[in-house]
């Protein structure tokens, strides 16, 4: 017998074998001690840094990005008179193949 039918077999004997029933719920001292723990713990005012530094941030992305449409979309219409109105119907055109 080779090493590969070897493990197979070994596989499907573990695989017969009735599997151990876990406890469905957790004790309830265990419960108590663990929900006690968690009312007790005062928010981290460390995690709450880096959130509120990321909401500033994307605020201000937002913000540059708007900025930015904007002024491109106001450069155009400068240089090129009509360009909305080309812009508008490009978007509009269906070419059928």
């Amino acid at each position: 017998m080779n090493r590969d039918e070897h493990r197979l077999k070994r596989l499907l004997k573990a695989a017969r074998k009735p599997q151990r029933e876990t406890p469905v719920s957790i004790p309830f001292a265990l419960e108590a001690r663990i929900l006690a723990g968690w009312r007790s713990s005062a928010p981290e005012e460390e995690a709450l840094i880096p959130v509120s530094f990321f909401q500033r941030a994307a605020i201000c992305a937002v913000l540059v990005m708007v900025a930015s449409a904007g002024w491109s979309q106001l450069s155009n219409v400068r240089e090129v008179p009509g360009t909305i109105a080309l812009a508008n119907l490009a978007q509009n055109l269906q070419i059928v193949p």
